[in-house]
């Protein structure tokens, strides 16, 4: 029987205080070492025996992870909640989308334990944050013990489960630029049930004038190795009036962009139909708020 309530395995446990106390445990350690924040993931893969580390380094609780600042731009740090990511987006309606995507992350158990950046790091094609954050051309800052760099969203997936993290990085913020005025976003998922795991999520971020979309961004998660951007279908919109024609064709360059698979949520058919129709009821909704109708 799979054991899904203990933790077998013996393992030491840091809490440091500063990320660069923590650089340095990750360094000393190297591959026998897991960071681990609200450790909703990890947790979950440490009792089903699929990973053992030897040592967990918990950043949780490091003050500089862990902030939401609004300036000329957005930073969020990696160890921030969900649940204060989600607060902060419902009082700020330009993160609409993002606020959404958190909104149906799990339950608030989740919330209350999860971080923005660990559902990110772990680079889930399903994690449902990522398509919002892609919408709104996120950029992620990794630090080393050599020093930092900060990467598009976009590149930061490699592949499933795999990111353009080095072993000895840690990620500390997600950081968005002010948006421009008359956009609109929004995000839906599609599960078996509420809360599960994503058959398909579609987030969209439109900037209108008049009945002229002046850019748009597409976003998909769990149809790809990737959470992805549809940039072919983006291109089909941006600098054209909109009309219901337009957006039946981008509804159908979306399904031929996407690249699922059959698995036990879904099949790579299904998945095709519903992010047609799914990208279609998403834009029109990011479409009616960047004019101020919703």
């Amino acid at each position: 029987m799979v054991n899904t309530r203990i933790l077998q395995q013996e393992f030491d446990y840091f809490t440091p205080k500063s990320a660069q106390e923590a650089l340095s445990l990750l360094s000393k350690y190297g591959s026998e070492a897991k960071i681990i924040a609200g450790g909703t993931d990890l947790i979950a893969q440490m009792k089903l025996e699929k990973i053992s580390p030897v040592y967990l380094i918990n950043i949780l609780h490091v003050p500089e992870l862990n902030y939401i600042e609004e300036g000329n731009d957005l930073r969020i740090g990696a160890a921030a909640k969900l649940r204060d990511v989600r607060e902060f987006c419902s009082n700020n309606k330009e993160y609409i989308a993002l606020f959404e995507a958190v909104s149906v992350l799990g339950k608030v158990q989740v919330w209350n334990m999860g971080t923005i950046g660990g559902n990110l790091c772990n680079a889930s094609p399903s994690a449902d944050t990522a398509p919002a954050l892609l919408v709104y051309k996120a950029r992620v800052k990794l630090l080393s013990e050599k020093g930092e760099r900060i990467l598009d969203l976009e590149e930061f997936f490699k592949g499933v489960n795999t990111t353009a993290m080095a072993p000895d990085e840690i990620m500390t913020e997600i950081q968005i630029d002010a948006l421009p005025e008359a956009t609109g976003s929004a995000f839906i998922k599609v599960a078996r049930v509420g809360a599960d795991i994503s058959k398909v999520t579609c987030a969209v971020a439109v900037e209108r004038d008049g009945e002229v979309c002046v850019s748009c961004r597409i976003a998909l998660g769990a149809v790809a190795p990737v959470p992805m951007r549809a940039h072919e279908t983006e291109r089909i919109l941006s600098g054209n009036t909109i009309d219901a024609s337009l957006v039946e064709e981008a509804g159908h360059k979306v399904a031929e962009e996407i690249k699922p698979i059959d698995d036990v949520r879904s099949t790579a058919e299904y998945r095709r139909g519903i992010a047609d129709v799914l990208f279609r009821d998403v834009f029109w909704k990011a479409w009616r708020r960047s004019g101020g109708e919703e």
